[in-house]
């Protein structure tokens, strides 16, 4: 009876021994799917409920601020083209009497002293 005792505890551990290699098995099997799924697939982000209101309007702040600076810049753009004309109209004008002063004002000067 012994033996058969003997018999019976080896075949338990044989069996629990191929039950706790089925589910190591199992367990890597699975761990594997999961690997493999998760290199497939997208990462998954946290999302959050969009709030309309706020988005509706934060366009229209974009584009008044928007075209404000495209009006400032068109208006600096106005003001140095004037600025300039009538820098270079100045330029010119004094330019052109200066000329006229030495051509003909200065000669006068310096023939009536001779």
């Amino acid at each position: 009876m012994n033996y058969n005792e003997e018999e019976q505890q080896l075949k338990q551990r044989q069996q629990a021994l191929e039950q706790r290699e089925q589910e190591i098995r199992l367990r890597e099997l699975e761990l594997e799917i999961a690997r493999e799924t998760q290199e497939n697939e997208p990462p998954l982000y946290q999302t959050r409920k969009e709030n309309l209101a706020q988005k509706s309007i934060t366009p229209w702040w974009k584009k008044l601020l928007f075209m404000g600076k495209l009006f400032v810049l068109m208006v600096v753009v106005f003001v140095a083209t004037k600025l300039a004309y009538w820098l270079a109209l100045g330029i010119l004008v004094s330019s052109i009497t200066w000329a006229g002063y030495k051509l003909f004002l200065e000669r006068e000067s310096s023939n009536n002293k001779k």
